[in-house]
């Protein structure tokens, strides 16, 4: 299993709501803009690009997003209860495109 870090990153920081009860999010270094939603109801609407080849993070209520690592889950090892979960919030784990 391979890990891989995700280097360069930028901060995201809330800035207020919309009447929907969504959250607004702005990056200040690149300008990326988006809306999130969180479950039951996630959504995740992006409404300025920004910088799409850096990681974008961001915290709230005294929690922050440190540093990351990705690794591959090994085959077999998703149940099909989180792949179902995966694709309700916008995720689709099986795709056969990448």
């Amino acid at each position: 299993m391979s890990e891989v870090s995700v280097q360069p990153r930028h901060m995201m920081i809330a800035t207020g709501h919309t009447q929907d009860d969504a959250e607004e999010w702005a990056c200040p270094t690149c300008g990326r803009r988006m809306l999130l939603r969180w479950p039951p109801r996630y959504s995740k609407v992006v409404l300025e690009r920004g910088d799409d080849s850096v990681m974008h993070v961001g915290g709230k209520g005294g929690l922050q997003v440190g540093t990351a690592a990705l690794t591959q889950a090994p085959p077999g090892q998703v149940q099909a209860a989180d792949r179902q979960w995966l694709r309700e919030v916008g995720i689709d784990w099986d795709d056969a495109s990448a």
